[in-house]
């Protein structure tokens, strides 16, 4: 049956005059979406600035094995005055090789400087001086910043060293003369790694990130809608045992998820896993818990599904590209690092590319697993009472 075109247009513009008015007095709808594009728009604008990419604030290590040596004094002189007024690097003082080793492995420094024993006995032989560079594979892309700056500096000092010996007018091995010292880039783990060893641990915790805060949060928000969850609350069940329940559900499901997204990247893109698949499993229970802790809090906070739908993107996208899921945290500008601190997904990565990648046991992730237990019983037990108070108005 056909109808007047003009009172089609009137239906549907009375429609989405109603829908609209809906949304404005939704309080909360409105807010974020108008705080969601501004957030966007100013999170992409810092981290991909025009002036181009840079480090801040990186800590990497010194070794000077060879310390009464006279060419590794003036090397190690000439690396400091280079990086001294430098905002990319901080120079630390290590006592050993092995020693800095340890803190790249534990997250304290992101790569290492040694000057080995034997560095003034080998120019002093006319033999090319080796300056190590030790780089942490969990991280390619900070790893060949700190390659390519140290090199850089350590071509320097190997100029230096050459025009001493021309001016000196020593007759010598012309190689020897065009290059007496070179920088030697080793990694913390034999074989080092790929980029997607590095990107892998961050798509694992993403999957279980993004599954956990829209599973959990929407399914609640979409249950009090359709008036399925006030069945719930009208039987003789504890608001408690609602949310224990549903909680228990979600995270059965995204631990499923992650260990098919592992059982992939192992199989399909040779992703090496040097540590524990125990203590794997154990950082995805804490890092779903936390993201289920944060739905829990959205739901409770919105009443709407499209609301909560709203605060869960606001949630979801800072952590889902300020925690250095696909390049590192320290090439940000210093104020978004600050914002990934206070993000779960921030911790859950980090623990799982040293688990992963590094190899580490637990004793190398304390401080992670507590981040993530601190955040997992903060917004699970904070969420319990709101919601519950939530479900009562």
């Amino acid at each position: 049956m056909m109808r007047n075109p003009r009172q089609l247009l009137y239906h549907a513009l009375v429609i989405a005059w109603k829908d609209l008015t809906e949304f404005r007095r939704s309080r909360i709808a409105l807010a974020f979406s108008i705080i969601f594009p501004v957030m966007i728009i100013a999170m992409f604008g810092y981290m991909f600035p025009s002036t181009g990419m840079s480090v801040n604030n990186v800590a990497v290590g010194i070794v000077v094995e060879d310390a009464s040596g006279q060419y590794a004094t003036v090397a190690i002189s000439m690396i400091r005055s280079a990086f001294a007024n430098s905002s990319s690097f901080i120079l630390v003082n290590v006592s050993t090789q092995s020693d800095a080793k340890a803190k790249i492995m534990s997250g304290e420094i992101k790569g290492a400087v040694v000057i080995p024993e034997n560095f003034t006995a080998s120019l002093l032989n006319n033999t090319r001086g080796q300056i190590i560079l030790i780089t942490d594979p969990s991280n390619p892309a900070l790893s060949s910043a700190i390659t390519q700056a140290f090199s850089g500096v350590i071509g320097a000092v190997s100029d230096y060293f050459a025009s001493q010996i021309i001016a000196g007018g020593i007759h010598t091995d012309p190689q020897f003369v065009l290059q007496p010292v070179s920088a030697s880039p080793v990694t913390v783990v034999p074989g080092g790694g790929s980029y997607f060893d590095y990107i892998a641990p961050g798509f694992i915790a993403l999957t279980v990130m993004m599954s956990g805060l829209t599973g959990l949060g929407v399914a609640l928000a979409r249950e009090r809608e359709s008036g399925t969850l006030d069945g719930f609350l009208m039987c003789p069940i504890s608001r408690v045992s609602i949310i224990l329940g549903k909680t228990l559900s979600q995270t059965v499901r995204n631990l499923i998820q992650g260990a098919i997204t592992i059982t992939l990247a192992v199989l399909l893109f040779n992703v090496h896993i040097r540590g524990d698949i125990i203590l794997i499993v154990f950082i995805l229970v804490l890092g779903t818990l936390s993201f289920l802790g944060l739905g829990i809090l959205a739901t409770a906070v919105a009443r709407e599904q499209e609301s909560a739908q709203f605060i869960l993107g606001l949630l979801q996208f800072p952590m889902m590209f300020l925690s250095g899921v696909l390049f590192p945290v320290e090439q940000m500008p210093m104020p978004l690092q600050v914002v990934s601190k206070f993000l779960p997904l921030t911790y859950a990565v980090n623990a799982l590319r040293k688990v992963m990648i590094l190899g580490v046991g637990i004793e190398g992730i304390v401080f992670e697993l507590i981040v993530l237990v601190i955040l997992c019983g903060v917004t699970v037990f904070a969420g319990i009472p709101l919601f519950d108070r939530a479900v009562r108005k």
